[in-house]
């Protein structure tokens, strides 16, 4: 059930597509159509003025492309001074800066619409905003905020681009105000300051992608959507020199660029990479946006980029596998695993592993301590269960379902609770009566819960809920400079070859610690931005 998260935004976005073109067969589309049906259609446009008459094997600069050595043969050479990988958030950022400049800009998207991650996103952090002068809030210390954020990350994690990204955050909604994106609100979300500046329905599918979109083809950006980039293309001097693309015809396309800017949104859909995390993937499920596999993150090390995914942070949350998610009005995902400290956590070995209250802090933190588990149930006695459920009907239907199932337990012991969820009885019963013991004292000798959340697990029946990793998003991939160009091995900028959004990020290691509420978005137009603004100037 909850992949159906992504199923349905793409289908909200495929229904607005339009038409396809493979390439070669591209028809000029007037620039001066509204948003209403153009908004996301399934292929853009006139490569005008990018004629395929060069000579094959030869780029913009002169130099010779290494593009022999691929397996892909190309039916087609395209000319434009920036390419960009991508249309999502950070995709569209960058191609709306760039194109306004006045480049000759291609943008490929290997779905059927463009928008990506961005299209679920709620909202984007600030520090300057207009939004944010307008309500009176203009005291806010940045530096206040990056410390918090440098903290909570140990020191891990850059802190020149964390001070690119707040310091330009205010200036970037500015920016996006001017093209049109719009906003309901303006919030502290899960942090204390008003710094969450909330895109209208709650949802960048509707305050942001359209207008961006619209701004980028304004600007004469040319979109080849069902486009799939396999390989990044260099010069003998080194130099990135373009992409090769394939389109949903199988036809491959080499896209000679000055410039590459990829804006992938990561690989949290592929499995293998997420599991090198230390995560156990075996019941984990992927409820992010199509297309965020390893290809692009695999592209880039082939072509020399520096690994970073031994530090990716995700975007994850504890769901009740077969019931509805947490954007589906899910009251077991994400939820259960946040709102519910009194509850008693325990892995397949029937042992508590943590203080229950711990993600109260940081609700990104509510996976971590589960990575390792062959299996993670949340316990309790109805009591709890009716604290939980505070009388709500849909919470009622939804744990009925879970109960007929068979992912929810219920049992009128202890013992025939650990029997139905193939744990340890003796060990099970030994744990709650600890637990419970702890609760008489007002003291958590194991973990130290917070006294106010110690709760005796005694009234009958017992639940357990059997709780799986839902996987959206994975954050840093490629390491990059300050530019967002990416680096290689030494640490030298690869030239022409750019790393931005998600897939680029290196503000987070191992946890996104979302005290700056919106911060991975902040991060998603400033270096789209950054990148492009960088690229144009390798134009000149």
């Amino acid at each position: 059930m909850a992949k159906s998260i992504s199923c349905k935004l793409n289908e909200q976005l495929n229904d607005q597509v339009n038409g396809k073109a493979p390439f070669g067969a591209m028809n000029r589309r007037s620039f001066l159509q509204g948003v209403g049906a153009t908004a996301l259609l399934g292929s853009l446009a006139a490569l005008g003025g990018c004629a395929s008459g060069k000579t094959e094997g030869q780029s913009q600069s002169g130099a010779a492309n290494t593009a022999s050595s691929s397996s892909l043969t190309p039916s087609n050479t395209l000319e434009c001074d920036i390419v960009i990988v991508g249309a999502g958030g950070s995709g569209l950022a960058a191609a709306v800066e760039a194109g306004e400049a006045g480049a000759h800009v291609i943008c490929v998207e290997r779905e059927s619409a463009a928008g990506g991650g961005e299209a679920g996103v709620e909202g984007i952090f600030a520090v300057g905003s207009r939004v944010q002068e307008e309500q009176g809030l203009t005291d806010i210390s940045t530096g206040q905020l990056i410390r918090q954020e440098l903290e909570a990350a140990q020191q891990r994690v850059n802190g020149p681009r964390y001070t690119d990204m707040v310091h330009n955050s205010g200036e970037n909604v500015n920016w996006l105000l001017d093209h049109g994106v719009t906003f309901e609100s303006l919030d502290a979300d899960n942090g204390v300051i008003k710094v969450f500046h909330r895109f209208t329905e709650d949802r960048g599918g509707t305050g942001y992608v359209p207008p961006m979109l619209k701004a980028a083809e304004d600007a004469g950006v040319e979109f080849h959507y069902n486009t799939l980039a396999q390989e990044i293309v260099k010069g003998d001097d080194g130099k990135v020199t373009g992409v090769l693309v394939t389109d949903e015809n199988g036809d491959v396309a080499q896209i000679n660029a000055s410039s590459v800017i990829v804006a992938t949104g990561g690989f949290a859909e592929d499995f293998e990479m997420v599991a090198k995390n230390g995560i156990n993937t075996e019941h984990a499920t992927y409820v992010g946006m199509p297309g965020h596999d390893a290809t692009a993150h695999n592209m880039l090390i082939t072509a020399g980029a520096k690994d970073y995914s031994r530090n990716t942070s995700y975007l994850m949350a504890l769901a009740v596998p077969g019931l509805p998610g947490y954007f589906e009005n899910g009251k077991f995902s994400f939820l259960l695993g946040v709102a519910a400290p009194y509850s008693i956590w325990v892995n397949e070995n029937a042992e508590r592993f943590v203080n229950e209250d711990f993600a109260s802090v940081n609700a990104m933190l509510m996976t971590v301590p589960t990575w390792p588990n062959t299996s993670t149930h949340i316990i309790m006695d109805q009591k709890m269960l009716d604290i939980y459920m505070n009388g709500d009907a849909d919470a009622q239907k939804q744990l009925e379902d879970g109960l007929s199932s068979g992912e929810v337990q219920k049992a009128d012991t202890i013992d025939d609770l650990a029997k139905a969820i193939e744990l340890d009885g003796v060990m099970l019963s030994d744990t709650i009566s600890q637990y419970n013991g702890y609760c008489a004292e007002e003291d958590d000798a194991d973990y130290g819960k917070d006294a106010q959340f110690l709760m005796v697990c005694d009234t009958a029946p017992f639940y357990a809920f059997n709780m799986t990793p839902d996987v959206q998003v994975a954050i840093g991939s490629i390491q990059t400079d300050r530019n967002f160009n990416a680096i290689d091995d030494q640490g030298n900028p690869i030239e022409g070859l750019y790393v931005v959004g998600v897939e680029g990020a290196m503000l987070w290691a191992n946890i996104y610690t979302i005290n700056i509420p919106g911060g991975c978005n902040a991060n998603n137009v400033n270096s789209g931005r950054t990148a492009a603004k960088h690229a144009l100037e390798r134009l000149k």
